[in-house]
């Protein structure tokens, strides 16, 4: 079989797509050197296709990004995990329109009776769920973005791509989406429930993490990874979905600063043993609800003006550990 090389899938490309091609290479070289060019041959015998991964190693593992050749024309395709889905859309208008636009159409899941990216004909049952900008937005579990026709004014912003999916290669165990994804859901969530709360005080002074959780340590890794900023105590302890928060980018919070939870509706579940499931899955299964029963998300501004639309409490009942998560409504 005839090996293929870098400068062969070059030389299939026109002026532009190989400049644009050079700077994501050099790019690639200098921010993430553990990944090359592999895979590398035309899908067509007039070789007039071609495709080149850029990997760890060949035919094995994630790819930073695919490279396609079209008659010349050089196309780029990323696969994005939950959390990189998250961080372009909290990000979205650091891109061109061209980008930015292309980029949403395959991100955004705008059906509800089939899977338009992957050709089913059933509503996806892995669909994300994100509160941006004071809005829920509906996603595809593992899009794929393809950008075609690529040329110099794009350099920028596929360069902004590639940092992005650098810090997004890994996904959670906890987050794997399969067969039994949303039996799991069911299964350590119960049923959704609708209920009132009235505005609840919290104490942000003097209390021991210790009497609602069995280790402080794991609560803390907990929260760090899921975004949950500290509010205070009541009954167990207080927490909130950050909104705005983007890995590397935003500060930690780790002080219980918040002394109010908001009087009103609430789709809400409670789990037992939850640092053993995904904070993730526990936000999306209840958002599935709440658009399924067609039901509005209600976000809040807390007293130091960030924006949230989720609150999750921490307690212990009879030796065991227990989630509260509370997706206020309107």
């Amino acid at each position: 079989m005839q090996e293929y090389s870098y400068n062969d899938f070059l030389n299939s490309l026109n002026s532009a797509g190989q400049l644009v091609l050079t700077a994501i290479n050099e790019h690639i070289n200098l921010s993430c050197p553990q990944y090359k060019p592999f895979d590398i041959k035309p899908t067509d015998k007039a070789e007039k296709e071609w495709r080149l991964f850029f990997r760890k190693k060949p035919k094995a593992g994630k790819a930073v990004c695919g490279v396609y050749s079209f008659n010349g024309k050089l196309s780029v395709r990323f696969c994005l995990l939950s959390s990189m889905t998250r961080e372009f859309l909290l990000r979205q208008n650091e891109f061109s329109d061209k980008i930015k636009n292309t980029a949403l159409k395959q991100i955004v899941c705008a059906v509800n009776k089939s899977c338009r990216n992957y050709g089913g004909n059933n509503i996806c049952e892995w669909r994300q769920f994100y509160w941006v900008n004071n809005r829920l937005i509906t996603a595809c579990p593992y899009p794929w973005v393809v950008l075609d026709d690529l040329n110099e004014q794009d350099i920028a912003d596929i360069k902004r791509l590639i940092n992005m999916q650098t810090k997004h290669m890994v996904q959670d165990s906890k987050e794997i989406k399969g067969v039994l994804y949303t039996e799991g859901n069911i299964q350590r969530c119960g049923k959704v429930k609708l209920v009132v709360l009235d505005e609840i005080a919290l104490d942000i002074d003097a209390f021991e993490i210790g009497v609602h959780v069995k280790k402080a340590e794991r609560l803390k890794k907990y929260s760090n990874l899921y975004n949950l900023i500290p509010m205070g105590e009541k009954d167990g302890l207080w927490f909130y979905l950050r909104s705005d928060w983007i890995y590397g980018v935003n500060s930690e919070k780790n002080e219980f600063s918040h002394d109010k939870i908001p009087n009103g509706k609430y789709a809400a579940i409670i789990a037992e043993d939850p640092f053993t499931f995904s904070f993730n899955r526990v936000w999306n299964y209840i958002c599935e609800y709440i658009q399924s029963n067609k039901e509005s998300v209600n976000g809040f501004i807390l007293n130091n003006n960030e924006n949230t639309a989720c609150f999750a409490k921490f307690f212990k009942e009879n030796s065991k550990e227990y989630m509260a998560v509370y997706v206020p409504v309107k």
